[in-house]
């Protein structure tokens, strides 16, 4: 009986730690919580303590990282290769941006 339940257990574990994260996406934070998943075609980005570099864009498809290092901050940034179109809001492929 007593191999019975160790047994249990360890299968209680292994399953709990099969489901994978909660968020495959990944989350923006406020106050170390989970606010709210990012969205189907975007990711999670966190600079910890470094400079932030912007979520590319139509108007600047390849954005290079600011000077300035910030902390604890996330946002949901467009999975590659799309970037975001600011008048849509919009996850796109390059050469759907608007001219």
């Amino acid at each position: 009986m007593k191999s019975f339940s160790i047994l249990c257990l360890f299968a209680l574990v292994g399953l709990t730690l099969a489901r994978g994260p909660p968020y495959p996406r990944g989350c923006i934070y406020v106050n170390g919580r989970c606010q709210r998943e990012c969205e189907p075609g975007t990711h999670a980005y966190t600079t910890g303590c470094h400079p932030k570099t912007p979520e590319p864009t139509c108007a600047e498809p390849n954005p290079q990282p600011e000077r300035a290092s910030i902390c604890d901050f996330t946002a949901c940034y467009c999975d590659s290769p799309t970037v975001r179109n600011t008048e849509t809001n919009k996850c796109v492929p390059l050469e759907e941006c608007p001219k």
